[in-house]
């Protein structure tokens, strides 16, 4: 029972994980551009508000889950409280790997606080400049660019947990 319970957990795992990294991936590689080729600034805004909230309370919820999946996943593993509040652990290869990704898992979560505050001020902007709305753009892109990099690198963190970390 207890093997069917981790693989059941890595499943939504891994589900969520490609539900965070792949939706960047698909705003990022398709969305974006083909809005823009369709050069109607309007068009673009309206239909990256109405993408942006669906993904927001998506990727909010898979963060959740990846969180607690990854918390039962330690558990599964036999990893226990005692051993996390251990200094040694945290030297090990794998502590050390399971480090950077919490670090990275922070750090995602921090950045896309900041990218949705944000954006929900920009979007409550009345009448804004040309120069405010590019800027907004600028800044929503490249807080997407860092928390896509941070996810992706979370996403190599986690194989290593699991398949070794090749650096240590």
């Amino acid at each position: 029972m207890q093997h069917h319970l981790y693989i059941c957990t890595v499943l939504i795992h891994i589900l969520c994980a490609m539900l965070w990294v792949g939706g960047m991936l698909f705003m990022t590689l398709m969305l974006i551009p083909a809005l823009r080729s369709l050069k109607n600034p309007e068009l673009m805004r309206s239909l990256m508000q109405s993408v942006g909230k669906l993904y927001h309370r998506w990727g909010w919820g898979s963060l959740i889950v990846l969180f607690i999946t990854g918390l039962g996943l330690l558990h599964l593993r036999g990893i226990s409280h005692s051993q996390l509040a251990s200094p040694a652990f945290w030297q090990s290869p794998f502590g050390i790997t399971l480090g950077w990704k919490l670090s990275f898992f922070v750090s995602v979560v921090i950045f896309s606080i900041i990218h949705d505050v944000s954006a929900i001020k920009a979007a409550k902007r009345e009448n804004p400049t040309p120069e405010q709305r590019s800027k907004d753009r600028k800044v929503a892109s490249w807080l997407g660019r860092i928390t896509l990099l941070f996810s992706l690198a979370i996403v190599v963190l986690g194989i290593m947990l699991v398949r070794g970390n090749p650096w240590l």
